[in-house]
């Protein structure tokens, strides 16, 4: 049996054929020179302000029995001609964290996916559109769903080794009666004022995604009503990766170490697609 060896990391959407070096589950950047790339091109105009996710991967909501189309693009930079292999494959949320399956792996979600051409044959410095079919069947129960489209190169090392770099983007599925599951998350209990051991001071908050859907979570916290009046902020909020149906992660705003320790009227507004939740609370930082 010839072995396979595949190459992968989670950067950014090119691949290099024939190197070590694997790009995968992004398509914010755009080809490369001298490398293979994938990228979602009907980027929702609206997704910038609602849902970010939607900026960079696969992300639609259904009803069961429902079709979706979207478009992708497959691109070249090499001065070589490469066939691309484009197809979907099984991914699962674990923990909080996007977890590809090996190889050619199915899963629900994957098996309702396919693509126009199963192989693409790109010319140097070309690239091509490539439609991204769902066929969502009309039994399918109502929760989130994950799989990613790959587009693989490969090539024959020494001893019939094959090499293969793949390149992919992510996919968010939502089914539910009425195009999508439900959205929602919310702040865990109270605002906290720490510091670390170096004496910078920090807000953080926990949040809990209690939707069906994956939420990037972002916003601001403001400081006001300060030791003779003074306001601080806002400062930007951002929870460092998408939160997942059942997930809580800590959001933490670290501040200046010249910030006088308060009282503060401390507010957190927190937005994740088209939901706000805001916590206040009076915040003092320790010594």
């Amino acid at each position: 049996m010839r072995a396979v060896l595949i190459a992968l990391s989670l950067l950014a959407g090119v691949v290099t054929p024939g190197s070590s070096a694997f790009a995968a589950l992004s398509n914010r950047s755009v080809s490369e020179p001298g490398s293979v790339g994938i990228r979602i091109v009907d980027v929702p105009a609206s997704a910038s302000r609602t849902d970010p996710l939607a900026l960079s991967y696969i992300v639609n909501g259904a009803a069961p029995g429902a079709t979706i189309k979207r478009q992708i693009e497959i691109s070249n930079s090499t001065n070589s001609t490469a066939a691309v292999a484009v197809y979907p494959a099984a991914a699962v949320v674990r923990e909080g964290s996007f977890i590809f399956s090996p190889g050619h792996n199915r899963n629900g979600l994957s098996s309702w996916t396919s693509i126009s051409r199963a192989v693409v044959r790109l010319q140097p410095s070309t690239r091509a559109f490539e439609t991204v079919t769902i066929r969502v069947p009309k039994d399918a129960s109502s929760g989130e769903r994950y799989a990613v489209i790959w587009a693989e190169v490969s090539s024959t090392g020494s001893g019939g080794v094959r090499l293969a770099n793949r390149v992919g983007i992510r996919m968010y599925l939502s089914v539910g009666p009425g195009g999508a599951a439900r959205s929602s998350f919310v702040i865990i209990g109270s605002l906290s004022a720490r510091r670390l051991a170096s004496g910078q001071p920090f807000v953080s908050a926990t949040i809990h995604n209690d939707g069906l859907r994956t939420i990037a979570v972002s916003g601001t916290l403001t400081l006001g009503n300060g030791p003779g009046g003074v306001r601080a902020g806002p400062f930007p909020v951002k929870l460092g990766v998408p939160l997942s149906p059942g997930a809580s992660r800590s959001v933490t705003v670290r501040l200046d170490k010249q910030l006088p320790r308060g009282p503060w009227r401390a507010e957190l507004r927190l937005r994740g697609r088209s939901i706000l939740r805001v916590a206040v609370a009076t915040l003092t930082f320790p010594r």
